[in-house]
């Protein structure tokens, strides 16, 4: 009885944190089987700047750009050695998408990756529903972040941030967060990323829609309505046209 009255007050505080669209994914997938029916929202974010550092000083951490065998230590320290993980960061790392790593002493306790020019945000995995998302040629697109779970709640994140926006002075920044991921929406929100565009996802069999609204500088949005193909990308700007 306690699980399910858990379950009724967590759908009640969805709604209390107007997180609509989050609830009803989370109804569908309890109910409906995902080859049917899917719905899924990733906000995308833009790092505002103000020149004032995000964290004070982490004496414990080490954080540094990573190289190829820094790809290894990722997988073993925070992925458990997954050989799937290792081959899908060797790919990124091959198409010239950089890791950024902290450390306490020699293990990585947290990683993310930086993209230029295009990101691709998926919903399921990288072999199904792609948008290929184009930013400045000079941004950095901030993506597979992770941090080792014993050290979660400790400004890793932000303190990694803060080391690339330094080395990358002149660059905006991006970032992009599925909705369902409440915690990681509000450590962006906090260190001043600010919703720059909303993907909605909806699957009805193998049919898939896409809702992509861009937030332009005076604040208007704009929407655009795609069908995406499995497997394809289709090509979308957070660059204000």
């Amino acid at each position: 009885m306690s699980t399910i009255f858990r379950k009724i007050f967590a759908c009640f505080s969805l709604l209390c944190h107007g997180r609509l669209f989050v609830l009803c994914q989370a109804i569908s997938a309890a109910f409906i089987p995902a080859r049917f029916f899917g719905l899924n929202k990733q906000i995308f974010y833009k790092l505002q700047h103000d020149n004032k550092p995000l964290v004070q000083n982490l004496d414990e951490i080490n954080i540094a750009a990573g190289n190829e065998s820094t790809v290894v230590e990722i997988v073993n320290d925070l992925y458990l050695g997954d050989p799937a993980m290792l081959k899908l960061f060797e790919n990124f790392y091959q198409n010239g998408i950089e890791p950024y790593v902290a450390k306490s002493g020699e293990k990585v306790v947290g990683s993310i990756w930086l993209c230029t020019g295009t990101y691709l945000a998926n919903w399921g995995s990288y072999d199904s529903w792609l948008l290929q998302i184009g930013i400045e040629p000079t941004a950095k697109f901030v993506a597979n972040v992770f941090v080792d779970p014993t050290w979660r709640g400790k400004r890793i994140f932000p303190a990694i941030v803060d080391f690339c926006t330094s080395t990358y002075r002149d660059s905006e920044f991006y970032s992009c967060v599925e909705e369902l991921n409440i915690v990681s929406v509000r450590v962006h929100e906090r260190i001043g990323f600010r919703e720059c565009a909303i993907a909605y996802y909806i699957r009805f069999g193998q049919k898939t829609y896409c809702i992509f609204t861009t937030k332009s500088e005076k604040g208007n949005w704009k929407r655009k309505y795609l069908k995406l193909s499995r497997g394809l990308a289709a090509n979308i700007s957070l660059v204000e046209q």
